[in-house]
């Protein structure tokens, strides 16, 4: 009985065993297929990682240059850090290499020594290091014998003309990616494909021999040509950084020129501007000190946040704002394409127009009485041409408005760009209407507005703006290039033609007069605008933009130039009186570049700067002769029979009425004399004042055209000491065009 009560225990036993083994077998078999099954590509890549180095090899990111292929941003070798961690050997030299990379490297002791606790293969400590602080880091790892710290190339971004074309350029990141700008736009085409080394290494995380080393190129990015021309972009800044000092400018000064024929771009720029070498440094030094004062962290960085990204917004094409009377240059060519108007029109301006309730005034408040479409334009007359504006209508005017392209963005190959701001047309009123004709209440940028007068200019083409003109590989071969894009005529060329001679004679007799430039045909419209909106908001009501849209040469148009100032302090702060030198200025320097000729009429050649004659060994009577000849007056100082000295020097370029001193038998004076300021007067009271110091000056600007003409600018500072003899530069002004 005992033994088969035994029996059925074994036989329990046994069971229990082989159902107790059969779920273990289950279970092993089930984590198995889990593990190889569901777990296979995580567990692959782990024991990938054990039995592999792998490192990056980096892409070289490619350049960018001008037009003429002078680099404006290139990529420079430097050296990255990377720690191996689990070759470190104790935790006492984990310590020390977090400490001393932490402090080589300039970087937070508990990041960096994360890093060496996280027992990784491959661990980037910091990137574009330089190689003087890598010398520093090879030292350290040879004094200590470390296996755990490798240097490898690396690259970083460089801008060897710092501040210059900054907005439009934009930077990269500590990783080399494109962040703003150009370097943001085509940051797929610049960076390129980054190379690998994969490496088997042994049980001990050893690299194994040379063939068990797999290679993966890098493929270096491609480069761009920009249409920029960099010597063009210099006389913008230039310019744009003496206008923002000159009008103390309170927001910004943005400028933009552009072949009106083919939409590239050649020059475009903001001021004030930042270093694309450091861009995450606050310029505005009241700014940075009122964001460092606020004590709440969240708070101070969020104003930092705001002032950086406001320091490098490009205006140019994120800026939407009033253009003001620069927009009456579409208005009459709509008119005059819908056959509305004509050269004949004629319009009477009391002063102001009535529209409803509405007394809407002219900026000359006397009136311009009775004009024709040419005077209207060239006097800037807001009652005209909101009489031209209801002669189009609401839906005649918003056709244009859509087709010169401003209810839509250009299309220019930059980041940001925004399309401004009309009216619902289904809600638009009369009074609308009336003040949308001379440009107010409506919002476009400036880079919208310089793509539509260039359609008004170029015979009655929309073409869409461009900034680079091509892409290049490795080996300079064309990746591909940029075509002139025409999206529609908007206006015939005889509207276009027409345009231009009304628009030459507002520079050259109308409210542009401070643009003129003798030698070229220069056409143009002013404008000045009131911020309404920030006006409501502030209670002030002195917050304006005085702008200029220019083109030349008027007959053969070749380049469109835009300046704005944004809140010029100095008043009066009229495009005419504050913008139009400005145009001037640029124009002066960027047409003889573009190899423009200067066509003069015979007025004109009789006014322009002659060339002092070598007088030395005259008599009197032949130096009088061929000063005369010369355009010159002269006088003589001592009594000796030739001439043995002379103010100015021969072939010194001066205005014609110069008054030569010829000194006979004297030596001439070698004394140092105080330059006076001279802004302000008259031509003759400028030669006057000069003239008594021994002084000479050269004219720029309006000094032969009619009106109030005086002295705006001078090139010497007043109270500078100069030899005798010196030659300033005058700038001359017409007063009359203040209001507009």
């Amino acid at each position: 009985m005992q033994r088969k009560a035994d029996s059925t225990m074994r036989k329990r036993l046994l069971f229990i065993a082989f159902v107790f083994g059969f779920l273990c077998f289950i279970v092993l078999a089930g984590r198995i297929f889990y593990l190889q099954v569901f777990k296979y590509d995580e567990y692959q890549q782990m024991a990938i990682n054990q039995q592999t180095r792998d490192k990056v090899i980096e892409a070289s990111r490619g350049t960018i240059y001008d037009c003429n292929m002078k680099p404006l941003a290139i990529s420079l070798d430097t050296e990255m850090v990377t720690l191996e961690a689990v070759k470190i050997d104790s935790e006492e030299q984990g310590y020390l290499i977090a400490r001393t990379l932490a402090e080589i490297l300039d970087l937070k002791y508990e990041d960096v020594l994360a890093k060496v606790q996280a027992q990784s293969t491959y661990t980037v400590v910091k990137r574009q290091v330089d190689k003087e602080t890598a010398d520093k880091i090879r030292a350290f790892v040879k004094e200590n014998k470390l296996d755990s710290i490798f240097m490898v190339s690396d690259t970083t971004r460089y801008y060897p003309y710092d501040n210059f074309l900054s907005h439009t350029l934009g930077f990269v990141g500590s990783d080399n990616q494109g962040l703003y700008g150009l370097e943001s736009y085509y940051d797929d085409v610049l960076q390129g494909t980054d190379g690998r080394v994969v490496k088997a290494t042994n049980a001990r995380g050893g690299e194994m021999p040379f063939e068990y080393e797999m290679y993966y190129d890098a493929q270096d990015g491609n480069s761009l040509v920009l249409t920029i021309d960099e010597v063009v972009q210099h006389y913008l800044e230039k310019n744009l950084e003496m206008a923002y000092k000159d009008n103390q400018v309170a927001d910004h000064v943005t400028g933009i020129i552009m072949d009106v024929n083919t939409g590239a771009i050649l020059a475009m720029a903001n001021k004030p501007d930042f270093d694309l070498n450091d861009p995450f440094t606050i310029v505005d030094q009241s700014e940075a000190a009122r964001i460092a004062a606020i004590t709440d962290d969240t708070e101070r960085s969020k104003a930092r946040s705001d002032a950086l990204t406001a320091q490098w917004l490009n205006q140019a094409v994120t800026y939407a704002y009033y253009p003001g009377s620069t927009f009456k240059s579409i208005t009459a060519a709509s008119a005059l394409e819908e056959n509305v108007v004509t050269l004949d029109s004629s319009f009477y301006c009391p002063g102001y127009r009535q529209v409803w309730d509405w007394k809407i005034s002219c900026w000359q408040s006397r009136g311009h009485g009775t004009e024709d479409l040419t005077h209207a334009i060239m006097n800037s007359c807001n009652p005209a041409f909101m009489e031209i504006g209801s002669r189009l209508g609401i839906t005649n005017f918003y056709k244009y408005f859509s087709a010169f392209g401003l209810t839509e963005k250009t299309g220019v190959d930059l980041p940001g760009e925004v399309s401004g701001s009309f009216w619902d047309v289904s809600k638009m009123s009369d009074v609308d209407l009336a003040v949308a004709s001379f440009g107010q209440n409506f919002e476009i940028t400036p880079l919208q507005l310089i793509t539509a007068v260039s359609a008004v200019a170029n015979g009655g083409n929309l073409v869409t703006p461009h900034v680079v003109e091509r892409i290049i590989d490795q080996n300079g071969s064309v990746v591909s290039e940029a075509e002139t894009k025409i999206k529609r005529q908007v206006i015939s060329a005889e509207t276009s033609a027409v345009m231009c001679d009304m628009l030459e004679k507002v520079v050259h007799s109308g409210t542009g007069k401070n643009a003129y430039l003798t030698g070229y045909r220069v056409a143009g419209k002013t404008g000045t605008t009131e911020k309404i909106a920030k006006q409501n908001a502030t209670g002030r009501n002195d917050l304006r933009v005085s702008s200029f849209i220019a083109f030349a040469p008027a007959d053969d148009p070749k380049v469109a130039v835009l300046v704005l100032l944004d809140e010029p302090t100095v008043k009066p702060v009229t495009g005419g009186l504050t913008v139009a030198p400005v145009i001037r200025r640029i124009l002066s320097e960027v047409l003889p570049y573009l190899e423009v000729e200067p066509v003069y009429t015979a007025e004109e050649a009789k006014k322009i700067d002659t060339v002092t004659p070598n007088l030395t060994g005259m008599t009197y009577e032949q130096a009088q002769q061929a000063a005369e000849a010369a355009g010159l007056t002269i006088r003589k100082v001592g009594s000796g029979d030739v001439v043995t000295g002379q103010l100015p020097a021969s072939s010194t370029s001066v205005s014609r009425q110069t008054t030569m001193v010829a000194y006979m038998g004297e030596d001439v004076p070698v004394d140092m004399v105080t330059v006076p300021n001279i802004t302000g007067l008259g031509v003759w009271h400028v030669k006057d004042r000069l003239s008594k110091l021994g002084l000479f000056y050269r004219s720029q600007g309006t000094e032969y055209t009619t009106g109030a003409v005086i002295s705006g600018r001078q090139d010497i500072l007043p109270g500078t000491q100069v030899p005798v003899g010196t030659i300033l530069t005058v700038e001359f002004k017409d007063l009359n065009q203040t209001s507009q």
